[in-house]
């Protein structure tokens, strides 16, 4: 798989782009103090990422609440009030990052964002730290399928006129690594997410980097 080739990159958020892991933590331990559970740590919270917020809510309430689907569904709707308050808690990207971005985009790339997060905070989150003419589609979760189903990156890319094979996603877990396999990209795995670089390895990605820089060598 010739890496120069690729054209349209698509990015994952959370742990790829920003740490948003705070903001996140923030709405799940305002829920849990709400209803008198147990808050939950940075690491709890980083383990239960990458699957969209009703799965993190679900990992991260008691399990007897889980079990009862009435029950669960209320926890997760209040907790979609918290992440409205926070969601947009962050300090930016990661150090490196909006360099990188902005450079290959200078240098002809085309630029996308797909996360499993709700797609009205991506869509602010992104449009905060970029313009349009830099990150040309950010998607969050939607109608279509999340991560790792493969309709959502082939929808960015037949929107922006790509096929599959012209394409690399770039993200921190294995649900980025088994989306871009899933969807026929070239997966660039990043080692400063929320994933250990094992767990990281395990999955088999075209490429591991452990520095946002390395984008920029890796895509000439």
């Amino acid at each position: 798989m010739n890496i120069a080739e690729k054209k349209l990159l698509i990015f994952d958020l959370d742990g790829t782009i920003a740490d948003t892991l705070y903001s996140i933590m923030e709405a799940v331990n305002m829920c849990m103090k709400h209803y008198g559970f147990p808050e939950k740590s940075y690491e709890e919270v980083r383990a239960a990422v990458g699957n969209g917020a009703k799965k993190l809510i679900m990992q991260t309430m008691p399990e007897s609440e889980a079990q009862n689907s009435e029950r669960a569904e209320e926890i997760y709707r209040y907790f979609q009030t918290c992440y409205d308050e926070t969601h947009d808690h962050i300090d930016g990207c990661y150090e490196g990052m909006k360099e990188a971005m902005l450079e290959l985009c200078a240098s002809g790339y085309t630029l996308a964002v797909l996360s499993n997060k709700p797609d009205a905070y991506v869509k602010n989150i992104i449009g905060a730290l970029f313009d349009k003419e830099t990150v040309v589609i950010a998607m969050g979760e939607t109608d279509l399928p999340k991560k790792p189903d493969p309709t959502a990156p082939h929808y960015i890319a037949r929107t922006l006129g790509f096929e599959p094979k012209d394409c690399a996603f770039i993200g921190d877990s294995e649900v980025d690594i088994r989306t871009a396999q899933n969807a026929g990209m070239l997966s660039v795995a990043v080692s400063w997410g929320f994933r250990s670089k094992e767990t990281l390895i395990e999955c088999a990605p075209d490429v591991i980097i452990d520095r946002p820089s390395e984008l920029l060598e890796i895509f000439e």
